[in-house]
């Protein structure tokens, strides 16, 4: 019953709010867009309606399944599900990725504030007209207000260590959310439940460790809900799985995310770094298996949430490069990638547990 009803509970979640949003450039009138949906506390805007205000233009590409912007800088790339903007060589965090509502692509207010706006090179007056229908929860900085909430590990003792007996895993999106889309209209959500079905069966075999999915099945979940699941749940690690697209075959390869340093109470950044520790035992596995890492980067990914508990995305590959999509939609290519990502994880157990004892 639970399985059944997460989807329609997602659906519920997003509605047309009864608000508008004026957008100007500066010394023009503003225009006001009616059309603002409500989803995890941010609006969200079609992005048809918000480009012609800004002077830019765009269009949806429906074979490679990205919409592309054009902008002084270049050709800009997204595709719906990712967390990332495309400019040439150029990867920009996005802290919401642009999502289908209705049958249009979306946007959110902080996207349109804190990226798209400043790549227009002129000067743009942007105004929510029903700013309580997305008050955060918690504010504070910029950098704040892209996480929902605090991962945490619990106690720990002094040396800040402490030993690892449960994992928790997030297959990305899922049910009316298919993530990126890729060669032959590959979805990256089936993609994500397979490779982490593989990881938590080889935990279990191997480790004997309980195993947290936030989803074991294609339904939709929203960011509070996973985040809320993992924060509740006293998991010591929390690996995020994705994969991406891009307009053309050339990228490929393993990217690999960890949220950004944080000051601790104390005003000091902690010694302990247990997120990007467990990256690059990740990373060094990952490449003992023959398998393309391109590094690892520090972003403000709502995936990845606040806190201490070590966490890390793993963008596993492109869907719109051969070599990766034949990794990630064949067994065998999973079953590699899964065995190298638990090896990596195994290492961390060990080492913690060391430290520990």
């Amino acid at each position: 019953m639970i399985r059944f009803w997460l989807p329609v509970l997602s659906l519920l979640l997003v509605f047309p709010a009864h608000a508008a949003v004026e957008i100007a450039l500066e010394g023009q009138p503003p225009a006001r867009i009616q059309e603002v949906y409500h989803r995890d506390g941010m609006a969200y805007l079609a992005i048809d309606d918000v480009l012609p205000v800004l002077g830019l233009k765009g269009r949806w590409q429906s074979v490679q399944h990205v919409y592309e912007i054009t902008l002084p800088q270049g050709l800009a790339i997204l595709s719906p599900g990712s967390h990332f903007l495309r400019i040439g060589s150029q990867m920009i965090p996005l802290g919401q990725p642009p999502r289908f509502v209705d049958g249009r692509l979306r946007i959110s207010e902080n996207f349109i504030q804190n990226q798209l706006i400043g790549l227009t090179n002129r000067s743009v007056v942007y105004r929510n007209l029903d700013p309580n229908n997305t008050q955060d929860p918690n504010p504070g900085t910029q950098l704040d207000r892209l996480f929902a909430f605090l991962l945490k590990r619990g106690p720990s003792d002094e040396k800040n260590i402490r030993a690892v007996t449960k994992i928790a895993i997030d297959p990305g999106h899922g049910g009316a959310d298919p993530g990126a889309i890729g060669v032959g209209g590959t979805k990256e959500k089936q993609v994500n439940l397979a490779v982490a079905q593989k990881v938590e069966k080889q935990i279990k075999m191997q480790l004997g460790m309980p195993v947290i999915l936030a989803r074991n099945d294609d339904y939709a979940l929203t960011q509070d809900q996973r985040l809320q699941a993992f924060a509740q749940s006293d998991a010591d690690v929390l690996l995020v799985l994705h994969a991406q697209a891009a307009l053309n075959s050339a990228p490929h390869g393993i990217v690999l995310f960890v949220r950004p340093l944080e000051e601790q109470a104390s005003g000091t950044v902690a010694e302990k770094d247990g997120s990007m520790q467990l990256a690059q035992m990740l990373k060094a596995s990952l490449l003992a298996a023959g398998l393309p890492v391109h590094g690892i980067l520090r972003a403000p990914l709502l995936p990845l949430g606040r806190g201490d508990l070590p966490t890390v995305l793993v963008e596993m590959g492109y869907l719109s490069h051969v070599d990766d999509q034949t990794r990630l939609t064949v067994e065998e290519g999973q079953n590699a990638l899964a065995s190298a990502l638990f090896n990596g994880l195994n290492t961390f157990v060990e080492k913690q547990q060391e430290a520990f004892l």
